[in-house]
């Protein structure tokens, strides 16, 4: 039986309470990877959010369910993201056995799952080239070359990436891995300075077999001007959770310390204003999150832009609300300045939503 969106709700704030946020610290600082706590919240329904084809309780559920999980723990959150992203590409994909295959078990989180579309996104736009390129063979693709930064990955896990074919660079496929299958192994990457327990990693590609069994779009320009939109406002839970805690840290310091801060020009209640306001506009770009009218993904890269412009703005006023305490290894204050950053440089960056910005026009760059 599938629990309401309620019940759900309530259930994650749970396992938020009693399993993210103790172990936040060890997930941020130690990388230690929260496989039980992802497990667990698959297990309460905090993935199986996507109707397919973006039918309820859709991308406003599963983006409200990342927010209370960011609040606590950014890299559980930025998990969290990986596995909504993958399940909303399989729920929008046009292959109904790969789908019925796979879907229920990364909704459950009885497969850990993640994308892997940061190169992809920026070739289709012209700033990098393809970093793996297939060739069409008998069943399938043989794919070669190496995807840096893919998180939420382990051996037997599952990522969603873009490869190129070597006999035609405007043919690009969007297929599901899983890492350990022949011919695709994993990296470790180097050492962050935040979320050091999001399991980051390069998958290596070495004449790997993929069938089309597991291929998600081909051509991909299709479903990735479907759904790219949907995981970019996905993203947005991450950031409201952060702009959250911040929000909390500044009530706090300020309970404190209310003489020095009352003199500063922005406000926990300002910033709580900004919050819902930003709420608002997700909210409403969820109602239609498969919408490829002109326009909407400029909705979307304008709102995501905005969420980043918060983070930053939230992590930096409870910095100065807490002087310099902020500055102490291990302090909350430093984990979100961190966690802050990281919101405003995962892909879609600010450098890359203002370029795309001032570039795009109404339509999705890799269709011009």
């Amino acid at each position: 039986m599938i629990s309401s969106p309620a019940m759900v709700a309530t259930t994650v704030r749970e396992l938020v309470h009693a399993e993210v946020a103790p172990a936040a610290k060890r997930v941020d600082e130690d990388g230690v990877y929260p496989a039980t706590a992802l497990v667990r919240l698959g297990q309460a329904g905090a993935f199986r959010l996507h109707g397919e084809g973006g039918k309820p309780p859709g991308l406003d559920v599963a983006i409200a369910t990342t927010a209370v999980i960011s609040k606590a723990c950014l890299t559980t959150g930025f998990c969290a993201w990986c596995q909504h992203s993958a399940a909303w590409l399989l729920a929008n994909s046009g292959n109904s056995e790969l789908r019925a295959r796979l879907l229920p078990d990364v909704a459950n989180g009885t497969v850990m799952a993640g994308v892997g579309l940061a190169n992809p996104v920026k070739a289709m736009s012209g700033i990098e080239q393809f970093k793996l390129r297939a060739e069409r063979v008998p069943g399938g693709y043989l794919v070669s070359g190496a995807q840096p930064w893919i998180s939420n990955m382990d051996e037997g896990h599952w990522f969603a990436t873009v490869f190129a074919d070597v006999a035609d660079q405007s043919h690009w496929t969007m297929a599901m891995v899983r890492c350990g299958q022949p011919g695709v192994t994993i990296r470790p990457n180097v050492q962050m300075t935040s979320l050091r327990g999001s399991a980051t990693v390069t998958v290596l590609f070495k004449q790997a077999f993929i069938p089309t069994e597991q291929v998600l779009a081909s051509p991909a320009k299709g479903l990735l001007t479907r759904a790219y939109p949907g995981i970019v406002l996905l993203q947005t839970g991450m950031a409201l959770g952060v702009i959250g805690a911040s929000i909390a840290l500044m009530r706090e310091f300020d309970a404190g310390q209310s003489e020095s801060n009352q003199h500063l020009l922005r406000h926990p209640d300002d910033f709580a204003a900004d919050r819902d306001e930003l709420q608002d506009r997700i909210a409403r770009l969820t109602e239609t999150p498969l919408d490829d009218s002109p326009g909407y993904l400029r909705s979307v890269f304008e709102t995501r832009f905005r969420a980043s412009e918060l983070t930053l703005a939230a992590t930096q006023m409870a910095m100065l609300r807490a002087g310099l305490p902020a500055f102490m290894q291990g302090s909350p204050v430093d984990r979100r300045m961190r966690e802050g950053n990281f919101v405003a440089t995962i892909t879609p960056s600010m450098r890359f939503l203002a370029r795309a910005l001032a570039t795009m026009g109404e339509r999705a760059p890799w269709l011009t």
